[in-house]
């Protein structure tokens, strides 16, 4: 539209709002039938709008308008370059080929690899900036590849496959030979990941050791019955101790015992970020590992026990206790050897992750362990078995203190019912995640834990377990808002002023399980 009405002091006023007053106007009109100005917009947006004189300036304005709208000229997509060439001040011509290349970087950078590759056919300038490998971080394998050999091929034909950086071997409907590792090695990849899935058997060692070194980081899941990897790991490592570019490594589910401890310490004494996860390796080999290994390197270990087969020495853990950053445990520990371990972290802990499942805790003074699981990040005791009422009490305790380390907690089949309603709702808003799953929970507990929440947080997420990527795949489990016990209980408008006060919420609505919500209506 033209400025032969009121719309010339209309925009002015509607930047001095957006502007001046720091205000996210969405959208305003005015209502026909009414008479009235309608405003979308968030709730604060309309406080501030509304308390303002230009809203007053914007609504005679748009009624003025609307009685002179013979004298509005509009434009359509055919006419409006035309328009910009007659005159410019009023219609200006924006070319984003012009913005520095460095804000047009900042920008891409909340992009995905699928958007990226459309902005590869914008222009001569998108292009250039789209092409900066360090916006293709993650950039993976298409799907399609992995269902026919005409369709990879097609794609290593492009040059698109020169992107490439996240590299997953796994399930594929036809067999690799050293002709497509061939291809992998043209690329620059910087992680790759290789499962349990992939047939490897006509894979030359050297040839996949070598893409392997060429990685930054590493992930290798085997399956410890079959040990499909063994040969391929040990000349993986043997290539490791010479010349490599892993700085981290991840081992699942693999049997190490055959590989010599000197190797794996040589391997490793380079790594930034090492894990075991419920990997079978001996005493000797631990202790070569840990002798070699970095003291500021990151260290996560897994130990699954529960099947009563020993695949870890778990009293050589006393020796490393101290320098681990993530540790999990499901089962029984030794007699008196979980003690040791609160008593180790109690006097020196780098732990960021802890994992304590099927686990009886009743063991640990409720003081000593409420230190402990403090000092970690993200906390998970979900099965564990008989937390006693004092433990579990002075736990929330901690967690209000300002030492507290403690942001995500993610429990379960707990009684928290006789923790006051006091603690319990202060306690759980000063962390940014809480998954209870089928704790028992008392009403009170529900009712105060969103007035607070309502009032401000620093909760993220509710019901679901929030902590960076690297642990994210610890925990499955999330509970949708709608199925908390006593949730309908809540008043409607706090429970609207807590939830928006979150970062991101889970409805199911009953699409999982059959359970109906809890939800009212009104809520």
């Amino acid at each position: 539209m033209n400025n032969n009405s009121s719309y010339g002091g209309l925009h002015v006023e509607a930047r001095i709002l957006v502007e001046e007053h720091q205000t996210p106007l969405l959208c305003f009109y005015l209502d026909k039938e009414s008479n009235e100005m309608k405003l979308i917009a968030d709730s604060e947006s309309q406080r501030k709008v509304k308390e303002s004189e230009q809203f007053e300036k914007l609504e005679f304005m748009l009624k003025c308008t609307l009685n002179e709208k013979k004298k509005l000229t509009f434009y359509d997509d055919c006419t409006l370059d035309q328009c910009n060439q007659q005159d410019p001040i009023l219609l200006p011509l924006v070319c984003y080929d012009r913005l520095p290349t460095e804000i047009l970087k900042a920008v891409f950078e909340f992009l995905g690899p699928e958007d990226l590759k459309t902005l590869l056919l914008v222009s001569k300038t998108w292009k250039s900036v789209a092409d900066n490998p360090l916006l293709w971080t993650g950039f993976g394998l298409p799907r399609k590849c992995r269902n026919s050999k005409e369709l990879f091929q097609e794609f290593f034909e492009g040059s698109l496959s020169l992107k490439l950086q996240y590299l997953e071997l796994g399930q594929f409907d036809f067999k690799f030979d050293d002709h497509y590792f061939e291809r992998f090695m043209a690329l620059s990849l910087s992680c790759i990941k290789i499962t349990t899935d992939i047939d490897l058997s006509n894979v030359s060692n050297e040839l996949l050791a070598t893409l392997v070194n060429n990685c930054k980081v590493c992930s290798i899941s085997d399956d410890r019955s079959q040990n499909k990897f063994g040969a391929h790991l040990e000349v993986i490592l043997k290539k490791m101790s010479m010349e490599t570019k892993i700085k981290s490594l991840q081992l699942e589910h693999m049997k190490l015992t055959s590989i010599p401890p000197d190797v794996l310490s040589e391997a490793c004494k380079n790594l930034t970020s090492i894990s075991f996860d419920y990997v079978e390796i001996s005493s000797d080999q631990i202790k070569a590992i840990f002798k070699s290994l970095k003291m500021d390197a990151n260290v996560l270990i897994k130990i699954d026990e529960s099947d009563g087969i020993n695949t870890f020495d778990i009293e050589r853990l006393d020796s490393i206790f101290d320098r681990l950053t993530g540790f999990s445990f499901y089962g029984e520990p030794l007699d008196g050897q979980l003690r040791r371990w609160m008593d180790i972290l109690d006097n020196s802990c780098k732990l960021k992750n802890l994992e304590l499942l099927e686990v009886d805790v009743r063991q640990i003074p409720p003081q000593l362990l409420a230190r402990v699981m403090t000092k970690v990040e993200r906390l998970n005791l979900s099965f564990s078995e008989g937390a006693s009422p004092q433990q579990l009490k002075e736990v929330f305790k901690r967690i209000v203190k300002s030492d507290s380390k403690v942001k995500h907690i993610e429990l379960d089949s707990m009684n928290l019912r006789l923790i006051s309603p006091e603690l319990f709702a202060e306690a759980v808003n000063k962390l940014e995640s809480f998954y209870y799953g089928s704790c028992k929970v008392s009403e009170s507990q529900v009712l105060e834990m969103f007035r607070i929440m309502s009032l401000g947080t620093n909760l993220k997420k509710l019901g679901t377990y929030y902590g960076d990527k690297e642990y994210e795949e610890t925990s499955l489990e999330t509970m949708g808002m709608d199925k908390m016990e006593h949730i309908e209980l809540v008043e409607p408008e706090i429970l609207a002023k807590a939830v928006n006060n979150l970062e991101s919420l889970q409805l199911d609505l009953g699409a999982s399980t059959k359970e109906s919500s809890r939800l009212t209506l009104t809520q």
